[in-house]
């Protein structure tokens, strides 16, 4: 169950004040769970109601309870100047209460140049398994965890350098704190999860749309970012380095559009300790055709994924002296979808 109550003021000369409080409530209750083996592996011999028994059921019952405030004041304290800045606190019943802020500082620089300046504090509280999981012999909850938290700093660029051809930049830096991760334990549970982790990253990333024709628009992006366990000093891997993306958008006739897309996701590289090669780069190309006010109402699109069935793998974890997943973790392959709509 969900509350929200926001208000708007602007009464205030070149202010606009957003605030709001809220509540949120879950109840994860009437968990059933059934098993042929016991929390070491040993076989029962046959299929067991385990619901009620707290030294055997995966997911205890519980519950969680989120309130929270937040205020934002948009001010234009100049003709091209604006600063938009707010805070938000929370309170959690199961780990306690949070606060984070955030601020924008916006510039009109030229009638066709905006820049931006952004900075921002967020938050992931542990989810129900990462606290209370149990009865597992490979992992198992705490209930002492706190939320992980991340910290932004960006500067973006936008450029409409006529009113076909847009331009943007963006880079970023960001450092998160008190990271939730599986560490060993001593014991007969091989892991606990626990706020174990720092990290800080870089990045950018570049973007241009282009109205090449009436009936055709061109797109494309290219990202690139890094990151860093701040505990050793290597890089976090598990992700790709760099990532480009392009888009042509065709209105063929006024109820026909088509579009193909083109993603390139570079090579991802291990995290610290993993011996194995990096997860190969990849190239999906997408085509989808659509319609748009076909008849009375009723539309419909088709579409192929991965068209050329190339290779798509994630990388999967790590954990000596576990084995690793062989192959990593195999992504959809070909595909195709037809979707129909119908508007009343």
């Amino acid at each position: 169950m969900r509350l929200d109550l926001n208000s708007i003021y602007s009464n205030v000369e070149d202010h606009r004040i957003l605030s709001g409080i809220g509540a949120f409530w879950a109840d994860l209750y009437d968990v059933s769970e059934s098993k042929n083996f016991n929390t070491d592996f040993s076989p029962k011999g046959e299929v067991v109601d385990v619901s009620d028994d707290p030294n055997q059921v995966w997911m205890p019952e519980e519950d969680r309870k989120n309130y929270y405030a937040f205020v934002q004041d948009e001010w234009q304290f100049a003709q091209n100047w604006q600063l938009v800045s707010g805070l938000r606190y929370d309170y959690y019943a199961d780990f306690g209460e949070t606060v984070n802020p955030r601020a924008a500082l916006v510039w009109a620089t030229t009638d066709n140049l905006t820049t931006k300046l952004l900075y921002g504090r967020a938050f992931r509280a542990p989810s129900l398994n990462e606290q209370y999981v149990a009865n597992n012999p490979i992992l198992v909850g705490n209930d002492e965890l706190d939320p992980e938290t991340i910290d932004t700093l960006e500067l973006a660029l936008a450029y409409q350098a006529s009113s076909r051809l847009y331009y943007g930049v963006n880079v970023f830096y960001y450092e998160i704190d008190d990271l939730i991760n599986a560490e060993p334990i001593a014991g007969p549970v091989a892991t606990q999860y626990k706020n174990s982790g720092k990290r800080k990253g870089h990045g950018g990333e570049l973007e241009v749309t282009y109205q090449l024709l009436d009936n055709l628009n061109l797109a494309a992006n290219y990202a690139y970012q890094t990151a860093e366990d701040q505990e050793t000093n290597e890089s976090v891997g598990q992700a790709p380095n760099h990532q480009a993306y392009a888009r042509a958008e065709w209105q063929v006739v006024p109820t026909w559009a088509v579009n193909t897309q083109v993603n390139y996701v570079g090579e991802q590289k291990r995290s610290a300790g993993d011996p194995r090669a990096p997860v190969d780069d990849y190239t999906t190309v997408d085509f989808t055709a659509r319609t748009q006010g076909l008849w009375r109402g009723f539309d419909i699109a088709m579409s192929v994924r991965n068209a050329f069935n190339a290779d798509v793998r994630a990388p999967s974890p790590y954990a000596d002296p576990r084995p690793a997943i062989p192959g990593d973790f195999p992504l959809p392959g070909r595909s195709a979808y037809v979707e129909a709509l119908y508007q009343f």
